[in-house]
């Protein structure tokens, strides 16, 4: 027989199956039996359930329906509960902890965020590293998920796994309860736990993590979350189950709370010379003059005392009517079309009209009377001994003219008079083909 899995909707929750984990939805049921839960939570409707699904309730539970629950857990059921940023604030004032706190567990009112840009743009989609605790874990995530990086072969095990953590709040787990992920050394505030276990003598178990997003249809086919989503079902339906040696090795640092820098700027005093000499109240808000930034009518009464000091008139003020002054001339319809000045014609003179119209015969002939006067002594009879870079730029300009070889490349004299050569051979060849 399947294993039963029910989604409670009965409290508005913030992640609904059919909406938000719809990847997740056409993944379980295909091992387990997937039903949704509508009413009020009575052990009737925990009957026969193997996992409870909380995730993200937006309203308050009964006393009666936390008894239920406690009773389920106590017989073997497993609880799995999942919020978000903001913890009960943001969720309507939600009343989980109170449930959460009998077995060591809470959920802050804050944010995880990684201070520094990587892989995703907004903060508070949190890529954590060395988060997952458990040595069970962190093998099998090794062993069977693909997405973890083989480039970090220097690095422990567990920071090469990484999962995104989006809009989730950190969680205070202690004794009889264990951390299972935590924040890590990158990702703010620096290890602290974001899910925990709870286990009791039956293995019945509650399961609570501080992101139900992580699981949403966004997110749970980055990096390793669908196969964390795999691991925790494995804890809770006993197929992995998690001994007290595995959580021994966990650094979770204190959980400090920062003043509000924000309010604090916004409300500076004058001169701090002025707090030297007194007591520091415990209420660092009473150390702030709050009336520097008050308006009232305090002071009108001595305003209006002035005028009467000075024998001024007292008159209220009036409204003055603008004038405005016109400092443009009024626009006029345009009667003719605009004429736009045209460009200047190309300055002709610094081309060689001669050289650039002139034919292919022409230009080699003016080129053969260049050499040949260069060649000549100075009785213009006889011939000076050959010069044969003159020779070679003769053949050159010659190739040029005849477009033997491209503009943008120059090819050598004997290469040119091979090619002429070749050319000349074959037109007289009978079988010219």
């Amino acid at each position: 027989m399947e294993p039963k899995i029910v989604f409670d909707i009965s409290k508005n929750e913030h992640f609904k199956l059919l909406e938000n984990y719809k990847t997740l939805h056409r993944k379980i049921k295909i091992g387990m039996k997937v039903e949704m839960n509508k009413g009020e939570i009575n052990p009737e409707v925990l009957k026969s359930v193997k996992i409870f699904v909380l995730a993200g309730p937006q309203e308050k539970f009964t006393e009666a329906e936390f008894q239920y629950l406690k009773d389920y857990v106590a017989n073997g059921g497993n609880l799995l509960l999942m919020l978000g940023e903001g913890g009960e604030t943001d969720y309507f004032n939600t009343n989980v902890n109170f449930l959460l706190e009998e077995y060591g567990m809470s959920i802050n009112n804050d944010s995880v965020v990684r201070p520094h840009y990587y892989k995703y743009f907004h903060p508070k989609e949190a890529l954590i590293s060395g988060g997952v605790v458990p040595n069970k874990i962190i093998k099998s995530l090794l062993s069977n998920n693909k997405n973890v990086s083989s480039t970090l072969q220097y690095m422990e095990d567990k920071y090469k796994i990484e999962f995104v953590y989006p809009f989730g709040a950190t969680m205070n787990v202690v004794a009889p309860s264990n951390v299972i992920l935590t924040t890590g050394p990158v990702a703010y505030p620096f290890n602290r736990p974001i899910a925990g276990l709870f286990v009791n003598e039956k293995d019945g178990k509650i399961l609570a993590t501080g992101s139900g997003h992580m699981f949403s249809d966004k997110y749970i086919t980055h990096d390793t979350n669908m196969s964390l989503w795999d691991e925790f079902m494995n804890v809770l339906l006993d197929k992995s189950p998690l001994s007290s040696t595995e959580f021994t090795d966990t650094e979770i640092y204190d959980y400090t709370i920062i003043p509000d820098t924000i309010y604090l700027a916004e409300q500076p005093k004058i001169c701090l010379v002025e707090s030297l000499d007194c007591d520091i109240p415990s209420d660092f808000k009473q150390m702030f003059d709050m009336s520097l930034h008050s308006i009232n009518n305090n002071l009108l009464r001595d305003v209006i005392g002035a005028y009467e000091k000075l024998d001024v008139k007292y008159e209220p003020l009036k409204i003055i009517k603008p004038q405005f002054e016109i400092p443009l001339p009024p626009l006029q319809l345009a009667v003719f079309q605009t004429v736009f000045s045209d460009l200047k014609a190309p300055p002709c003179e610094l081309f060689d009209l001669d050289e650039e119209f002139s034919s292919s015969k022409a230009q080699i002939t003016q080129l053969t009377n260049k050499c040949l006067a260069s060649a000549l002594s100075d009785d213009g009879k006889t011939s000076k001994p050959v010069n044969e870079k003159e020779l070679e730029y003769f053949i050159q300009e010659c190739g040029r003219v005849l477009n033997i070889y491209p503009e943008d490349q120059k090819w050598p004299a004997k290469e040119i008079i091979h090619y002429i050569g070749v050319r000349i051979a074959q037109y007289k060849k009978l079988d010219r083909d």
